[in-house]
């Protein structure tokens, strides 16, 4: 009865193609604001974060910068370059968006997490994610070991490294496990889009 659309996203892992996000979209067009969901998503292909932000964007914004490492050192790092979400020319969503965020959220869930917090019609609501948001890199060992580490920094716009210990909700909701017949948390995004 509220006339909000839900979205889970369960794992950037797996394709996202165009034609499923102009369905989505178009089917939810009559909507006043959607919740999507991002509770517990791993991460995955970073490369789908802007493909999913670009549909809730009026005009191409800068969400954040980025610094690849470049020398032996702690803080060798090149100069930070700014980081955008574009415009989709096709079926875009620019209503009110509530964006879910746990613990469980990680890597390319907390780029999407930190990148959305800049987007003026998108609210984070739950708790911080779960870090680790910097750019992989790695490969095997002789022996079949597999390594990986982070070779770059995503910082917001205020240049801060949220990236690698999480990025924190404008909004804070937990769950609440003493009553596990509701989810409090999809119920302040509800509040959030009355």
């Amino acid at each position: 009865g509220t006339n909000v659309a839900y979205v889970r996203l369960g794992s950037f892992a797996n394709e996202i193609t165009d034609e499923q996000l102009d369905y989505l979209f178009t089917r939810y067009q009559n909507t006043k604001g959607l919740i999507f969901d991002v509770r517990d998503n791993g991460g995955g292909n970073i490369f789908y974060v802007p493909e999913i932000l670009e549909r809730f964007a009026s005009e191409k914004i800068q969400v954040g910068y980025f610094k690849t490492r470049n020398g032996r050192g702690r803080n060798d790092f090149t100069e930070p370059e700014k980081f955008y979400i574009g415009k989709h020319d096709g079926v875009t969503y620019l209503k009110p968006v509530v964006i879910l965020t746990d613990r469980g959220s990680y890597s390319a869930t907390t780029l999407f997490a930190l990148a959305a917090k800049a987007m003026p019609n998108i609210t984070l609501i739950g708790d911080t994610t779960g870090g680790g948001g910097g750019l992989p890199n790695g490969g095997q060992l002789p022996n079949g070991w597999t390594y990986r580490f982070s070779i770059g920094q995503v910082l917001d716009m205020e240049m801060k490294n949220y990236a690698e210990n999480g990025v924190p909700p404008d909004i804070i909701a937990r769950f609440d496990w003493t009553d596990l017949k509701r989810d409090k948390i999809i119920e302040r995004a509800l509040s959030e889009l009355k």
